[in-house]
Order: structure tokens, then sequence, then C-alpha cells
């Protein structure tokens, strides 16, 4: 949980502070490929020649949904997205590692995501604090950080969201194979675009279009496959 939630969303959010929010919102569903190595080695899960097609597939689809078809140009960032990848990878196998033959409730682990957090953000806030004072930084560095009562309202539906898909991304975990689990989570793009679509009045182009019903139609192959199990 702390490789996992601490340390990989710590490098997710350095990452998307310093590449574009299309090299990101494209670069996070690299998990698909990390998880799916992981879980072939760690966990003995096969990796049959459906479950590459469907990943390649999946990733095209996210593509040309997260980018329009337009060519990433490399940042600096990109390089922190990845590890996050690696870590949040590693985390879900390890996770469905210690679930698949142990009595141990998936809420449990649930619980314990954000209380091993807390170590990797304090680590990371005195680094920060130590580097300051070691440059001579002046001035407060949170000087930059107001808090409005609707950032407090987002705030408390962002967490009670993030909470909710812990909750089930473990207990997927506890029924189901890590390749499932994070195939499946790819769908989240479309969602997304779909959520865009009825409240903020966004619109998708042809190119878009394309990307979703990829990802759709992998959807439907993984959930009528075997991959749940194997």
């Amino acid at each position: 949980n702390g490789i996992q939630s601490g340390i990989g969303t710590s490098l997710a959010m350095i990452g998307i502070a310093l590449t574009d929010a299309i090299n990101a919102g494209f670069l996070v569903k690299f998990t698909a490929v990390t998880t799916i190595l992981f879980a072939s080695v760690m966990l003995k899960e096969r990796l049959s020649t459906l479950k590459l097609i469907t990943v390649i597939l999946m990733l095209i689809g996210v593509y040309l949904l997260t980018t329009k078809g337009k060519v990433l140009i490399p940042r600096p960032g990109d390089l922190f997205l990845i590890a996050a990848c690696v870590c949040w990878s590693l985390g879900s196998v390890l996770v469905r590692k210690f679930l698949k033959d142990r009595p141990l409730e998936p809420d449990v682990v649930t619980m314990q995501k954000p209380l091993a957090s807390i170590p990797v953000m304090l680590l990371l806030v005195g680094a920060l604090l130590l580097v300051s004072r070691l440059s001579d930084v002046s001035g407060d560095l949170f000087s930059c950080c107001s808090i409005t009562s609707m950032d407090l309202m987002y705030g408390l539906i962002t967490g009670i969201c993030l909470a909710m898909s812990w909750i089930f991304i473990s207990r997927t975990l506890k029924v189901s194979t890590a390749s499932y689990m994070t195939l499946m989570s790819m769908l989240t793009p479309v969602i997304v675009s779909i959520l865009a679509i009825v409240f903020l009045g966004e619109t998708l182009v042809l190119i878009q279009v394309i990307g979703a019903a990829m990802i759709l139609f992998s959807g439907v192959v993984i959930y009528f496959s075997d991959m749940a199990y194997i």
C-alpha cells in the first residue's frame, strides 16, 4: 500500500506537474502493460495472445481518445508518470498475491492505503523543507496554496470517490486476476468522456469516437473471456 498509494501517487503528482495533460492522460494507462508483466512473473498469470492483442487495442484506443491522434511530445514529467505506473502495478500485483490465498478482507487493505501514504507524504514535505533551507529560499513554501470553501467541497467529493474506487479495486483483486482488473479499468477514459459531454458540454471528434469504440470493444472481449480467472 505504501508503494502503490504513497510512492506511486506522489510520483504521479510530480509527473503531472512537469508534463502536458495529454501526455499524462495517456501515460497513466501504461499500468495495463506493467501490471500484466508483473502478474505474469509474480502471479504466474497466463500471458496469452488474446491478452496481448487486447492490451494493444486498448492502448491505441486510449491514445486516440486522450490525444485526438496528436503526436506526444516527451516531457521530463513523463518519466515520473511511468515510474508511478510501475509502483501502481507492483502494488496491485502484491495486493492480489496476498488476497488470493489469505482470509483477509479487501476492505482492510483499502483502509491501510491512506495510512501507508502518510509516511511518504511527510518524507516528501520534509525533503522539500530541507532543500529550501539548504538553498536559502526565502518566504513561506505554502503561501501559494489558498483554500476556499469550494475547494474543500470538491476535495471532499474527490476523497469519497477515491475511497470507493480503492474499495472496488481491492474487492476485484480478491476474486479476479490483476490483469483483468487493470484491463477493465481502461474503460475509465470512456466514462470520463461521457461525463464531460453531459456535464461540461464537451464534444468528441471522429478520431476520439473511434478510440472509445476500440476500448469498449476490447472491454466486451475481456468480460466474456477467461481473463478474470487465469
